[in-house]
Formats: structure tokens, C-alpha cells, sequence
């Protein structure tokens, strides 16, 4: 119950957000609404979760450990995502940019080396440790690098809040790491060289039909063991391919709403192709067969 209702609320959360995203063009009126927006999804979940408990230890410890964060991230990602625009200096130098970028991209980093020990916990998906890290009733208020944060004390635990911050700075470094892309040409930096790894390609097609691929990947949960949210997907191939999907999620909401053609017209047309393919190389070699014997 606890997981298709949180998996349900996070699409509407997402929703929601695009919403927001694309009807307040005011940069600050914008970060102002999406902190109300997540604020209010946020409460909905912990509301269900006081309502209704946890069925074992194991479900504490996954929620705290997986489902808090993949919620609580919003706020520390709109929220630093609005001091780094509001501090950027939009009138300075192409180097000004870069170093501010860079900067950022820096801070993002030290926070991860700050919390070496947990950080690999998490990146290395332990769980030796769950019990003491993500059960209410282990909470320590006072430990080393431990960031208090003013939240329900039934929601405090010695990992949650500081595992949201990784997903949140993860993401930060991906939007950091984009725009230092944009603005390198000979960089220096051991940082921008590993941002710059890597050969461009661009996308010739229709937004629509990556959006297709994106929300195919998303849903078949092949990237990061399913790991992954779809906004990270797109922006990987806005990256990768050199193009912009900034209305991804209104794109996908219209491509629902299709009656006279298909949901996935373009990844059936994909299908097609490779069959037709495949097909034509068994025609070939057949007929390569048949002369051969012929000779």
C-alpha cells in the first residue's frame, strides 16, 4: 500500500511541478511555487505514513532510506537551484561564468568528500548499516556532519535527510556540469575534463520521438537498475544529443492524449525498421545461397 501510494504521488508531485514550471515564466515566483508544491506533496506523504505506519522494520528502513529522499531531494535541488541563478553573474565574461560554474560544481563535491563514509555507503547500495541509519528509533541529533533540518521528529533519522542531499547535489552536478559544457573550450580543470569526456552528437528527429525513447527507458527501468528518475534520463539526452527537451513532460502528456495514432509511433517505427532489416540480410543471404549452388 505504502509503495504504490508514494510511486502514485511522486508522478503527481512531478506533474505538478512541470506545471508550475511552465506557467510562472519570474524565476523567483517560479522556485517560490515549486517550494510550496513540493512542501505539499511532502506533507501528503508523511500524513499517509502517520496515518498508517510501517508493516515491519524493513518498510521503515526502505522509506527512510529510499522513498523520503527521492521526495525531500526537491527541496535542497530548487533550493540551491535558485541561489545558483540568483547569484549568477548574468552581465559578466564567458570566463566569469566558467569559474562560477566551476565554483559550484566544486562546493557540490566537497559536500560528497564531507561525507566520505556515508556517501560511499550509498553509492556502493550497502545495507549493513540500515538499522542504525534509517530507523526512526536509532536517531543520534548530535552526530559528526549531521545536518539537523526542522522536520516531524518521526521523520528524523541518522542518513535520510543526508542521502536526499546526494540525490539532490547528483543532480545539482549534472545541471553544473552542462553548463561548463556549453562554456569550455580548452579547460584546465581535472573537474571539466571528466564533464567533457566524451564525443557530441546531435538529434535530427522530432523532440517527441526521444521523449518516446526517454519514458521507454524510464518505464522498463533499464538504466541504474531502474534507479533513475525520468528527468535524469531526459537531461541525459539533451546532453548527449545536443538538444533541448525542456517541455519533455508536457510532450508526454499530450502524447497520452493521442486517439488517431499510437502512444509509441515513433519506438514501433524503430521496431519496424530493425525487422525490416533483419529480414532483407535473411532475403540476401538466401539468394547469396541459391546462386552459389546454382554455380
Amino acid at each position: 500500500m505504502l509503495y504504490s501510494f508514494s510511486s502514485q504521488l511522486f508522478d503527481e508531485m512531478e506533474d505538478a511541478l512541470d506545471g508550475v514550471q511552465s506557467s510562472i515564466k519570474k524565476e523567483t515566483e517560479k522556485y517560490m511555487e515549486m517550494i510550496k508544491c513540493i512542501d505539499h506533496f511532502v506533507q501528503r506523504l508523511e500524513n499517509f505514513v502517520l496515518d498508517h505506519g510501517f508493516e515491519n522494520p524493513d518498510q521503515e528502513i526502505d522509506f527512510f532510506k529510499s522513498i523520503y529522499p527521492r521526495f525531500f531531494c526537491m527541496y535542497t535541488y530548487y533550493s540551491e537551484l535558485q541561489a545558483i541563478n540568483k547569484l549568477l553573474p548574468v552581465n559578466g565574461t564567458d570566463l566569469m561564468l566558467r569559474d562560477y560554474y566551476l565554483g559550484e560544481y566544486q562546493h557540490q563535491h566537497r559536500f560528497f568528500n564531507q561525507n566520505r563514509a556515508l556517501y560511499d555507503y550509498y553509492l556502493e547500495e550497502d545495507s549493513d548499516r540500515d538499522a542504525y541509519y534509517f530507523l526512526a528509533q536509532n536517531y543520534e541529533p548530535f552526530l559528526p556532519l549531521h545536518e539537523r533540518f526542522s522536520m516531524h521528529p518521526r521523520f528524523l533519522t541518522n542518513a535520510g535527510y543526508t542521502f536526499s542531499k546526494f540525490i539532490a547535489y547528483e543532480r545539482l552536478q549534472e545541471y553544473v556540469g552542462r553548463k561548463l559544457r556549453l562554456l569550455y573550450r580548452n579547460p584546465e580543470s581535472e573537474y571539466v575534463q571528466l564533464l567533457l569526456k566524451g564525443s557530441k552528437r546531435r538529434w535530427t528527429g522530432d523532440k517527441i520521438e526521444l521523449v518516446e525513447i526517454a519514458y521507454g527507458i524510464y518505464y522498463t527501468k533499464r538504466m541504474n537498475e531502474g534507479k533513475v528518475e525520468v528527468r535524469d534520463i531526459i537531461e541525459w539526452l539533451e546532453d548527449t544529443l545536443g538538444i533541448e527537451l525542456g517541455d519533455a513532460y508536457r510532450m508526454f502528456a499530450d502524447l497520452q492524449r493521442r486517439k488517431s495514432s499510437s502512444y509509441t509511433k515513433y519506438l514501433e517505427e524503430m521496431m519496424a525498421a530493425i525487422h525490416e532489416h533483419i529480414q532483407e540480410r535473411h532475403r540476401f543471404k538466401a539468394s547469396k545461397r541459391k546462386l552459389n549452388k546454382q554455380k
